[in-house]
């Protein structure tokens, strides 16, 4: 069950931060639902499923941050707050003039939003836990960056872009929880989401299972989802904190978005070739050393290890296979 952590959304502390370089990782590429790759390095696993012949691929926009001494990365603290940034300011800032549905599945019934719509209850068996337990599913509608937050520390894992608002359907909800197990909460099952969006997104999270890695989303069921939205992002997980990946029919133009938002919390912006949750940060930071223009750009803001070796382009063909850091 994926249970909400305490400032799993929050930028760093101030005592965190300190003497570390902050930066926001982020890739572009095509995504391929039959065939998805790796996820996230030992967090995160896609859910198996058969390979669909009906479906195209995707466009993905993966969205990750870090904090360390040097360019060694040895040190690094990955995930999107460690940027300096949230998950909520990074969505709103790409897509400022969107409908935003925070959609939770398999959330602890305690941490339902108050202005939640469309909740769920249902008691659920898993492997490798309790024989049942109670969880939730529910549906917030967000206005600031700051709901978003709030929904995704409350237990949301996909967030719906929406070019308008969904029609307004009742929804089928399964029973509630019985008065004696929880008899503070009074969840409405009102509003929400027409049904055959929540089974395409119950199609895409209601397989999930806890563990490390835990396997969180289907990936052949994106199109689905897709049918209703403009991009569905999901929540995935980073090695210390969340990440990004937001998956759309079309190509999204991000960069400048992206950048801009680096530059405002004083990151640095790095490319990846590939999803920053799947890459090397000491790589990273060697690539984009290459390229920086210290009379453009001023002086290159990641200093040196200080063993003079940790960084990945002073480091031999032996050490770079057997993974010096864990950068």
């Amino acid at each position: 069950m994926l249970v909400a952590e305490q400032g799993w959304c929050m930028p760093m502390t101030r005592d965190t931060a300190a003497g570390m370089v902050h930066a926001l990782g982020f890739s572009f590429s095509e995504f391929d639902p039959n065939d998805p790759g790796r996820l996230c390095r030992g967090r995160e696993r896609w859910i198996d499923a058969f390979n669909r012949p009906d479906i195209e691929p995707l466009f993905r926009v993966s969205v990750s941050g870090a904090a360390f001494s040097d360019d060694s990365a040895r040190d690094a603290h990955r995930g999107l707050q460690y940027s300096g940034l949230t998950c909520g300011r990074v969505i709103h800032a790409l897509f400022p003039d969107a409908e935003l549905i925070a959609w939770a599945e398999g959330a602890h019934p305690r941490t339902i939003p108050d202005e939640a719509e469309g909740v769920e209850m249902v008691e659920r068996m898993l492997p490798r836990g309790p024989l049942r337990r109670w969880e939730s599913r529910w549906t917030l509608f967000c206005a600031s960056e700051e709901e978003v937050d709030e929904a995704i520390d409350a237990g949301a894992s996909v967030i719906l872009v929406m070019a308008n608002p969904p029609p307004e359907e009742a929804a089928q909800v399964a029973s509630t929880l019985p008065p004696l197990a929880d008899a503070h909460l009074d969840p409405t099952s009102e509003g929400g989401l027409p049904e055959d969006m929540r089974k395409a997104l119950h199609y895409l999270t209601g397989h999930r299972v806890e563990g490390i890695p835990a396997r969180l989303f289907q990936a052949v069921a994106l199109p689905d989802v897709l049918e209703f939205c403009e991009a569905v992002i999901l929540i995935h997980r980073d090695k210390h904190g969340p990440c990004l990946g937001i998956y759309a029919s079309d190509e999204i133009d991000a960069f400048e978005v992206l950048g801009s938002l680096a530059s405002d919390v004083a990151a640095l912006s790095v490319p990846f070739a590939i999803p920053p949750m799947l890459a090397r940060w000491d790589r990273a930071l060697w690539e984009l050393r290459q390229d920086w223009d210290e009379v453009r750009d001023g002086e290159y803001p990641v200093p040196p290890a200080e063993d003079g070796v940790g960084g990945w382009g002073r480091r031999g063909p032996r050490r770079r296979r057997r993974g010096y850091d864990d950068g």
